[in-house]
């Protein structure tokens, strides 16, 4: 796999909370998947692609991870109306506790491949 794609691998989490800050609202969303260059929030209420986000949440463990970028896209004008609501974010210079966030949900997504190869 190149590096590229690493960095695109999306891991899909349990829809965690999130609260972010954009184009001067606060809201409230949920991650739906996490990669090494930003996550995916699911929401109703979309900023703008180029905005400047700030997102706050929880991991599992129960750390804060504060983190800030920009909106890349939104699912606003998809054409597959079936797609929930949100919009995906590049993460500026990921915080400490990103990372770890992402190595627990790395663990948790081999944990499944794993469990189900088992299954087989």
């Amino acid at each position: 796999m190149s590096d590229s794609a690493r960095v695109r691998q999306r891991i899909r989490v349990e829809l965690i909370p999130v609260r972010y800050m954009a184009e001067g609202r606060e809201a409230i969303g949920h991650l739906k998947n996490v990669s090494r260059a930003g996550v995916f929030v699911r929401a109703r209420e979309l900023p703008a692609p180029g905005a400047a986000v700030a997102l706050q949440f929880r991991s599992p463990s129960g750390e804060l991870v504060d983190a800030r970028g920009e909106v890349c896209w939104t699912t606003d004008g998809l054409p597959d109306s079936d797609v929930p609501p949100g919009f995906g974010i590049r993460i500026h210079e990921p915080p400490q506790q990103y990372w770890k966030f992402l190595r627990w949900a790395l663990a948790q997504a081999d944990q499944g491949k794993r469990d189900e190869t088992q299954a087989l």
